[in-house]
């Protein structure tokens, strides 16, 4: 078989994105990073959770830096994490939820390779978030009757930047499999 211009163009193109970083993206308790683990196993790429990477470069838990450095030093660590990571080939990134909506990272994210926005409804992820026994330090306060309101309310101010994935997957009842498909042919587009 004869290789023409046209084939080789589809070939590189194909090669340009594989191996590209797979951003999951979502509000906390979406199951970014259980799914990110699955993903990276099926896909054999490896697995980074930007909180994971904030306590390994800091020495400090992420409650502790929300308590002693404020939310303000978080994002900004957390904004190099994204830096550094999206230079990383076949990597799959469970971000933090507020993640995408700080500095530039979704765009860094989009730039750089896959985002995909693990969906949820408010009522599904107040009901995970109560059951969860992850500190997560942007709900310490909260009552249990402020939760779901307080989802809501955050929930719609980062929907504008959830919304600019590449991929948009229901996290409620998630389908692994379709989830890998899905993926898979974005990095192979």
């Amino acid at each position: 078989m004869k290789l023409t211009q046209e084939k080789l163009v589809v070939i590189f193109a194909q090669k340009r994105n594989m191996g590209r970083p797979v951003f999951l993206i979502g509000f906390m308790g979406c199951g970014k990073s259980t799914t990110g683990k699955k993903l990276a196993k099926n896909i054999g790429y490896a697995f980074f959770d930007t909180d994971t990477e904030i306590e390994k470069m800091t020495g400090k838990s992420i409650p502790e830096i929300f308590e002693q450095e404020g939310e303000a030093a978080f994002r900004m660590i957390e904004h190099s994490v994204i830096e550094s990571l999206s230079q990383r080939k076949n990597a799959i990134v469970a971000t933090g939820g507020g993640t995408p909506c700080f500095y530039n990272n979704i765009q860094i994210m989009r730039d750089a390779g896959i985002t995909v926005y693990l969906r949820m409804s408010a009522e599904s992820l107040a009901k995970r978030l109560q059951q969860s026994k992850t500190v997560r330090p942007l709900l310490l306060r909260l009552s249990p009757a402020q939760l779901l309101p307080a989802i809501e309310e955050q929930l719609e101010k980062r929907k504008p930047f959830y919304e600019q994935a590449s991929l948009k997957i229901k996290g409620e009842n998630l389908d692994i499999e379709s989830l890998i498909k899905a993926v898979r042919a974005e990095l192979f587009r």
